[in-house]
C-alpha cells in the first residue's frame, strides 16, 4: 500500500510544479497550478488515509474530509480552467481539463463512499481509496497533457 501512495504523490507533486506554454494566459496558469496543487494535497492525505482508514483511526474521517475539501478546490479551478484556457477555441486543452474535472468528480464519489465503508468494512474502505488513488493519478496525467495543450 504504501509503494502505490509514494506513486500517487510523486505524480501529483511533480504535475502540481509545471508550468503551461508561453501561449497561456496568466490566469489559466494560475487555476490548473492551483488545481495540480489542490489534487497534489489529495494525494499527500490519501497516502495518511490508507493507514489511517485501514486501522480504523479516528483520524480516518477527518483525512476524507480533507481530500474531499481538496477535491471540491481542484473542481472549481478546473471549472475556472475551461474558460481562462481558452476552452471555447482550444478543443485539446478543453478535452484535458474536463477529463481532469471527470478524474476528480471519480475520486470524490470513491472518498463520498469511503465516509461510510471505512466505519463497516476495511476491505471496502480500502478498495474505495485505492479507487480514489487511481482517479486522481489519472487527473494528474490529465494536467500533464493539459501543460502543452492549452
Amino acid at each position: 500500500m504504501k509503494l502505490a501512495s509514494y506513486a500517487i504523490f510523486s505524480l501529483l507533486t511533480s504535475a502540481s510544479g509545471l508550468s503551461l506554454n508561453q501561449t497561456s494566459t496568466s490566469q489559466c496558469t494560475k487555476d490548473i497550478a492551483l488545481a495540480s496543487s489542490s489534487i497534489a494535497s489529495a494525494g499527500v492525505t490519501i497516502a495518511s488515509a490508507i493507514s489511517d482508514c485501514t486501522t480504523y483511526s479516528s483520524q480516518c474521517v477527518d483525512d476524507i474530509n480533507s481530500i474531499t475539501a481538496s477535491m471540491n478546490d481542484a473542481a472549481g479551478y478546473l471549472n475556472s480552467a475551461v474558460k481562462d484556457c481558452g476552452g471555447d477555441e482550444n478543443e485539446a486543452c478543453a478535452d484535458d481539463i474536463l477529463a481532469t474535472i471527470d478524474d476528480v468528480t471519480e475520486a470524490t464519489e470513491a472518498i463520498t463512499n469511503a465516509v461510510l465503508d471505512c466505519q463497516d468494512s476495511g476491505f471496502k474502505c480500502t478498495q474505495d481509496i485505492f479507487t480514489a488513488t487511481k482517479a486522481l493519478s489519472e487527473a494528474g496525467l490529465d494536467i500533464l497533457k493539459a501543460t502543452t495543450d492549452c
